[in-house]
């Protein structure tokens, strides 16, 4: 299989975080703590690796055991022992790239290498011990929807998320705590059930203090294209970043919103072939990332449906990175959020 490295080079560039977190599931403390040092995903420990603070655009770190990984590629190549062809491979199927590394309508390959069955099986079982969000033990996890400023009803027929009373939390690859959580199953494009994402509480309804209370559990196939499907899909869907996020559109609007966990991925989203109209509802962010992700997605599948772009049009407040849909609902209530259905007709 021929790939253009020069072109996935570039464009992996300023990409590389969220890249190194769908590849490389070990590097979540090191992607939640860029440039600091963290234990090391390959030999453990405590203080042993650190990503570079251009990791965003290089995609770097060093280990203090094996040395410095300049790029992405580098990195990628000692941490998981594939060959650069491998690695560049499965960079540009992280990228949603075509073989001439160009971007596909609606498509993407991977690489040829397989799965590890354990992966399957630890998914499975934690999948397995969660309980109905409806569930009387799962009062922590209405407890933290109430903070947030959400109604715990909007989770009523939900199938796609359940509550875990105890699930383990791991550092440096020990046992570091166990805690309430909030599981979500993540499907690819095609539907399939591919990973989970933790939300760890405290039992009193807080995010439990832990360095990374959100965390996406190893892949099972392919999420580039996928989000949590909270709700069915009609001709008319909606797409989010966070699942909160998303479940404050869904408590104003009544739509189906599916959250896709982060830019890089909704920048991905495959729509199922039956939607004809979909509704964005970015993020503002200092940096620009949700906006920059949601156009994309915009330009990418405006030729096959009509696509909309909701973005807060409130300033981002002083000392936040970002603002969401969440923080207009429980700063101004449903009059902060725009007349779409006039969109929709325009």
């Amino acid at each position: 299989m021929k790939i253009d490295a020069s072109a996935v080079r570039e464009l992996a560039r300023d990409r590389w975080l969220g890249i190194l977190g769908q590849l490389a599931p070990e590097l979540e403390t090191a992607l939640a703590r860029v440039g600091r040092h963290v234990g090391c995903p390959v030999h453990g420990g405590k203080d042993g690796f650190r990503l570079f603070k251009d990791a965003a655009v290089s995609g770097g770190g060093i280990c203090n055991s094996c040395g410095a990984f300049p790029d992405g590629f580098a990195l990628l190549t000692w941490l998981k022992g594939w060959s650069f062809p491998e690695t560049l491979e499965a960079v540009a199927e992280a990228l949603g790239l075509s073989e001439s590394g160009s971007v596909p309508p609606a498509q993407c390959w991977r690489p040829k290498r397989e799965e590890d069955p354990k992966v399957l099986e630890r998914l499975r079982r934690t999948w397995r011990e969660g309980l109905s969000v409806s569930h009387p033990k799962a009062d922590p996890l209405r407890h933290y929807l109430r903070r947030r400023g959400l109604n715990p009803a909007i989770l009523d027929g939900t199938r796609e998320l359940r509550f875990h009373p105890k699930l383990a939390y791991f550092e440096d690859g020990r046992i570091r705590g166990r805690f309430p959580a909030l599981l979500a199953l993540v499907r690819d494009a095609g539907g399939k059930a591919v990973t989970l994402h933790r939300t760890y509480l405290t039992p009193d309804g807080r995010k439990a203090p832990v360095p990374a209370p959100k965390k996406l559990m190893s892949v099972w196939g392919q999420i580039n294209g996928g989000a949590v499907r909270l709700g069915a899909p009609r001709s008319l869907l909606s797409v989010a970043e966070g699942i909160e996020t998303a479940l404050a559109v869904r408590e104003v609007t009544g739509l189906t919103v599916w959250p896709t966990l982060s830019c890089t991925l909704l920048e991905r989203f495959e729509p199922p072939a039956w939607v004809t109209t979909l509704l964005v509802w970015a993020d503002r962010d200092r940096s620009g990332a949700g906006e920059r992700a949601a156009e994309a997605l915009r330009q990418r599948l405006s030729d096959r449906l009509k696509v909309l772009v909701f973005t807060p049009g409130l300033p981002i407040p002083q000392g936040k990175k970002s603002l969401d849909w969440l923080d207009v609902l429980v700063e101004y209530g449903p009059m902060g959020f725009p007349f779409y259905r006039e969109n929709l007709a325009a």
